[in-house]
């Protein structure tokens, strides 16, 4: 190899290593610091912080997702996941309890919780909570999107969910719509939600919800890159 060839991939390893250490440095001051406050999250998990990274399987629904090194597990469905391939067989809980929304026949399996940090009052936040639905006769993602703002974004008294942006990415290989929200509050500040939602057997659907708070401004990218490497699918 000419000695010009050389330098030249000298440059661009140090320029790729400058990029990644960029986008560590994003992910590592929004992931794994110590909170001073003696409490768990929100006051309602018993949050821990994850020594390793760790990957939750559903052979079901074909999908794991890994938790980060250094993050805090605030719960996570056992009957649903799985440390390993081949831990969880059939659909278990998702189709036991069927209710009736809008027309909408369905069950639902809430799977994990997990973020950032023990608490969610810091201003780098980031909360994620995953589940799965079963909606009779609705495969496609405009049905699913159509229930799922009617009854999963449902606000309370005193709360209203405004969409700020929508797009379709695909995640491995699966087509997810991702959807952007500004929650106001009559009592408290306001914060954001992104959702990621996709499709993943026929009549099956799941969703991401990540809830962090505006003055976090590397939030966004630094979720879409969290959720990018976290999923799998097989």
């Amino acid at each position: 190899m000419c000695k010009r060839n050389i330098i030249l991939l000298a440059i661009l390893a140090i320029f790729t290593a400058g990029c990644n250490k960029t986008m560590n440095e994003v992910l590592e001051s929004l992931g794994s610091r110590n909170n001073t406050e003696d409490e768990s999250y929100d006051d309602g998990w018993e949050a821990v912080k994850l020594a390793k990274e760790t990957r939750y399987y559903n052979d079901f629904l074909g999908f794991s997702y890994a938790v980060p090194r250094g993050w805090w597990l605030y719960s996570v469905n056992e009957e649903n996941l799985s440390e390993s391939r081949g831990g969880i067989e059939g659909d278990i809980a998702m189709d036991i309890y069927f209710h009736t929304f809008l027309g909408y026949s369905y069950s639902s399996a809430w799977l994990l919780a997990f973020g950032n940090l023990e608490t969610s009052d810091q201003d780098n936040h980031l909360g994620f909570d995953i589940d799965a639905r079963f909606l009779e006769n609705v495969n496609g993602m405009g049905g699913f999107m159509e229930y799922f703002e009617a009854y999963m974004l449902e606000p309370d008294e005193g709360v209203e969910y405004r969409l700020t942006g929508s797009r379709q990415i695909p995640i491995k290989g699966v087509p997810f719509e991702v959807r952007d929200y500004l929650v106001t509050q009559d009592d408290y500040r306001d914060y954001n939600i992104i959702t990621f939602s996709c499709p993943t057997k026929a009549g099956y659907f799941l969703n991401i919800k990540v809830d962090y708070w505006p003055e976090n401004t590397r939030a966004k990218d630094a979720i879409i890159d969290s959720v990018t490497r976290a999923i799998e699918f097989y």
